[in-house]
């Protein structure tokens, strides 16, 4: 996790802040206001000293406006300060010498758009930002060397409450991008009451691609961890086969899974009979579990959906449903699902399932798991842990329900373009996200 800019500054930086809620009607403004009132936090000083005169284009942060708080929907401006600590000048318009604020990782990642603002395309809302990826062009016509600019912006808060953040870097458009103080923009969405929406994970976790290390209450547990908003991508699920396999069943490397389907990320799936285990003869890749083939809608192994046991994920376009046992799953539509042992998270609350478990679940491993909350999802890989402790990284993370998935010589984690984890085993079938 990046450290957060309010930890830099120690001198006085007094920055105002405007709060402009989207123009309502008299009636509704008199609603609005005994419900739901935005706000906004003191002004974070910039450091005692910064860094001057360093050969080419160089910046150094040097303060920002407070923290907001808004209503879901409402907007404010704010102000971000970069002190010119190089020798060159930044000349406003002109390509290769003027500076822009731009998105920055790893949230939303750079150069990609964000929820808070952006120019209308690739999904970002117009809040009048240069581009979806350029936050802010330097005010001044000149900034010369040992002088201030003071970027402002627009910010439009989601519709959803909870904790937001924008990440920010300084650049020199056509040029090169300049020192990355770790700065982003912390936004609270309240909710329509006005409240406070829940405290958020005891560990952040940006979107994107990230490897973290997770404190729990059994210890800490390095975790390769992909997360996205559930409203921003597509699950599905894939198998090789696309009929019933009950020995020597087909298999692929992740890799092959997210090419053929144009992926934009993976992880393997289920627990199955690889072909270096001696029991597995005769019935390599084969798997006891129920997974849907979002390919050709249908469930390959459906006999297992009446399964006493196992624990099943499925999704209904963007909205996704875990059930502890498979059996419970009433036949509804679905464009993707996938079973596996057991489900380690329901409502926030880890399940105890250690009666259940055959030893080398309790043993401690490369763990994989898919999870959700009301927002996200979450494609996790853990690293020396038990299935228990699986659970408590995903807690930590906030995922509300989680499903354990197979680990071992089998995990993998593919996203932009390469693997991150593995590649591991050939696999009978993947955990896929697609871009809308």
């Amino acid at each position: 996790m990046r450290r957060p800019v309010a930890h830099l500054g120690v001198a006085l930086l007094v920055v105002v802040m405007t709060y402009v809620g989207t123009p309502p009607t008299r009636a509704a403004a008199a609603t609005a206001a005994a419900t739901c009132a935005g706000s906004t936090g003191p002004g974070i000083p910039h450091p005692a000293s910064v860094p001057s005169g360093i050969p080419g284009f160089h910046a150094a942060w040097y303060g920002q406006s407070g923290y907001s708080q808004l209503c879901p929907g409402d907007r404010s401006t704010a102000t971000v300060a970069y002190y010119n600590s190089g020798t060159q000048g930044w000349v406003q318009g002109k390509m290769g010498e003027v500076a822009y604020l731009g998105t920055w990782d790893p949230e939303p990642g750079q150069d990609r758009a964000s929820p808070f603002g952006g120019d209308g395309a690739n999904g970002s809302p117009n809040t009048s930002w240069p581009r979806y990826n350029r936050i802010a062009e330097q005010p001044a016509l000149w900034v010369g060397p040992n002088q201030v600019a003071w970027f402002q912006f627009t910010i439009q808060a989601p519709t959803t409450p909870g904790y937001y953040r924008l990440y920010l870097r300084p650049l020199i458009e056509g040029a090169t991008w300049m020192e990355d103080y770790g700065v982003y923009w912390l936004l609270t969405v309240l909710n329509p009451d006005g409240s406070l929406p829940p405290a958020p994970p005891a560990v952040y976790s940006p979107t994107g691609y990230s490897r973290l290390n997770v404190p729990t209450s059994a210890g800490t547990f390095t975790t390769s961890l992909i997360k996205e908003r559930l409203a921003d991508v597509r699950v599905k699920t894939v198998t090789a086969t696309t009929t019933d396999c009950t020995s020597n069943c087909p298999a692929k490397p992740l890799d092959q899974y997210v090419a053929e389907n144009g992926a934009y990320a993976g992880i393997h799936g289920s627990y199955f009979c690889p072909p270096d285990y001696p029991p597995c003869a005769g019935i390599v890749n084969t798997y006891d579990y129920a997974v849907y083939n979002s390919n050709i809608g249908a469930w390959i192994n459906a006999r297992h959906l009446a399964n006493p046991t196992n624990a099943l994920a499925v999704w209904n376009g963007h909205t996704p449903t875990f059930y502890r046992r498979v059996y419970q799953y009433p036949r509804t539509p679905v464009t993707a699902g996938i079973s596996n042992f057991p489900l380690i998270l329901q409502n926030g609350q880890t399940i105890d399932v250690t009666a259940e478990l055959n030893p080398n679940q309790l043993i401690r491993g490369a763990r994989g798991a898919v999870a959700v909350d009301g927002t996200y999802i979450y494609l996790a890989i853990v690293s020396a842990a038990s299935v228990p402790e699986t659970a408590l990284v995903l807690q930590a993370l906030g995922a509300r329900d989680a499903m354990n998935l197979d680990g071992g010589g089998s995990i993998a984690m593919w996203i932009g373009g390469g693997y991150v984890v593995g590649p591991g085993r050939q696999l009978p079938n993947a955990i896929l996200l697609m871009k809308p």
